[in-house]
């Protein structure tokens, strides 16, 4: 019983984490998605202490292993509004694709850009 709620409480802190963060995100209106900022908020927090702790690697090591089964219920949306999408999915793909392609661009930069200032630091070696 000691180890289910420990891990109960590790799950505790995931969700402690991602409700401040979207407490955070409502009341200062910011654009950022709560979700993020909780992240952020877990990320600081395991800074500081400077190691995962062993009960919540488990649970977050569980919930990345099934990760799949969060995305059935996005799958059953997008398949109920399959009439609506089926209106617009020339523009939808479009946006898709566009997006894709100026993510990858924006990368590829952002990766040019920093192998040169690693580059100028290590003296061209």
């Amino acid at each position: 019983m000691r180890l289910a709620g420990q891990l109960l409480l590790a799950f505790l802190i995931l969700v402690a984490c991602d409700t401040a963060g979207r407490l955070v995100s409502w009341g200062l209106g910011l654009p950022v998605p709560g979700t993020v900022i909780g992240i952020l908020f877990l990320l600081g927090g395991l800074v500081a202490l400077r190691r995962v702790p062993g009960h919540l690697g488990r649970v977050t090591d569980f919930l990345l292993a099934h990760l799949n089964f969060l995305y059935i219920p996005a799958g059953v949306g997008v398949m109920s509004y399959a009439a609506l999408l089926a209106d617009d999915l020339w523009p939808i793909l479009v946006a898709l694709f566009a997006s894709t392609f100026l993510a990858m661009l924006a990368a590829g930069f952002a990766f040019m850009a920093v192998a040169r200032l690693t580059e100028k630091r290590s003296g061209g070696e």
